[in-house]
């Protein structure tokens, strides 16, 4: 047998910069899985119906917002390190993650919501709570808010679109690294450290205040979602230097063992499923490089789904939990992808233009009130 050189065989990869990864093809199948977790929820109206979670404590979506969190965090730090334009990371943010969530919100308030609802339409339309979940959901601050005679006898009661509650912790992340890295650019050292080391503390505290799994809540929220989007973002400042596989899996996962009584084992659990995701992200794959020239749907996919799959299910009630993923899933994905081709990537597309528009009109305000 011929001998294989030992120069070509590579026990560990790292991460890179650049678009030869399979991040898409991550964030798309994370996508699908929220998808089917919700899938059983619909037609059971109980969390714990889907299978994983009777065997690990949380279902499969859960473990898919964390793989959003992570490769976001990757992503979206290479993007601002790259472009070195905070004023443009935030008009980026914003562009991607608003007009297609906007339109969202407002077919599923003014279209969907009263062909669906059991009250008239008279009386669905003078319903503040209609103009309040617009509000609520357009903006991500309050996306709890229930549409009038909206999937009220359903097993999932009232419920119109549950993902979106992710989304404000996205912007929050966003936020933070924003500003670790406007204060890093001060060249204070003391200044940045002590700030990450007070982020640490607080994360320290507030796990012990609302300890992990059983805590619910906002607070419980950031401190569960932050840390997968700051891994993420470490991985990427880290690239070079860390030799993703099994080997590191394996380490990791030992470490984790070793803390599995103490606070620190929520981030040594999030370190092992992070090392794992990672190494998928940058294998090689051409099916991947395939797959990503045709868009990127796995936003449209998250922020859609729910009120689709309460719909089919209010239509066809009797359904198996994975008949309704597959059919849902069908409609959603022809959905999502007319939103990233009409909505979403002609705003990306605009991108620039509005910085600089942000930009000049700064410079005016600015003028104007030293000539005042």
């Amino acid at each position: 047998m011929r001998a294989i050189p030992t120069s070509k065989v590579t026990m560990f990869i790292h991460a890179h910069e650049g678009q030869a990864n399979n991040f898409h093809l991550l964030r798309h199948a994370a996508a699908f899985c929220v998808v089917l977790t919700h899938s059983y929820s619909i037609v059971t109206g109980q969390y714990q119906s889907e299978p994983l979670v009777s065997w690990t404590g949380s279902s499969i979506g859960h473990y898919a917002v964390d793989v959003f969190f992570l490769l976001s965090g990757f992503l979206v730090t290479q993007s601002l390190i790259r472009n070195d334009d905070l004023l443009r990371f935030a008009v980026g943010r914003i562009v991607r993650i608003f007009p297609a969530l906007i339109v969202t919100v407002l077919f599923t308030a003014l279209i969907l919501g009263p062909l669906v609802s059991t009250v008239s339409i008279g009386t669905y339309y003078t319903d503040p709570a209609v103009w309040q979940y617009i509000a609520g959901s357009g903006s991500t601050l309050q996306t709890d808010v229930r549409l009038p005679g909206v999937f009220t006898n359903l097993p999932e009661t009232n419920e119109v679109n549950i993902p979106l509650w992710t989304l404000k912790y996205e912007l929050a992340a966003y936020l933070l690294l924003g500003l670790l890295v406007a204060i890093s650019r001060l060249r204070i050292g003391y200044v940045l450290y002590g700030i990450m080391l007070l982020l640490l503390a607080a994360y320290v505290w507030g796990r012990f205040q609302q300890p992990w799994p059983v805590s619910e809540g906002a607070v419980n929220n950031l401190l569960h979602l932050l840390p997968a989007f700051f891994i993420g973002s470490a991985a990427f400042l880290l690239r070079g230097h860390i030799p993703l596989g099994p080997a590191l899996t394996i380490f990791l996962g030992g470490v984790a063992f070793l803390l599995r009584d103490t606070v620190a084992y929520e981030i040594a659990e999030k370190l092992v499923f992070a090392s794992v995701v990672l190494w998928l992200a940058f294998l090689p794959s051409k099916i991947s490089e395939a797959f990503a020239r045709r868009g990127d749907y796995s936003y449209g996919l998250y922020i859609l789904a729910f009120p689709i799959q309460q719909t089919v299910f209010m239509l066809h009630p009797g359904m198996a939990p994975l008949v309704l993923f597959a059919i849902s899933t069908l409609i959603t994905l022809s959905i999502a992808a007319l939103s990233w081709h009409l909505i979403e990537k002609p705003c990306m597309g605009l991108r620039d233009r509005l910085t600089e528009t942000v930009r000049s009109l700064g410079m005016v305000r600015s003028l104007a009130g030293r000539r005042r």
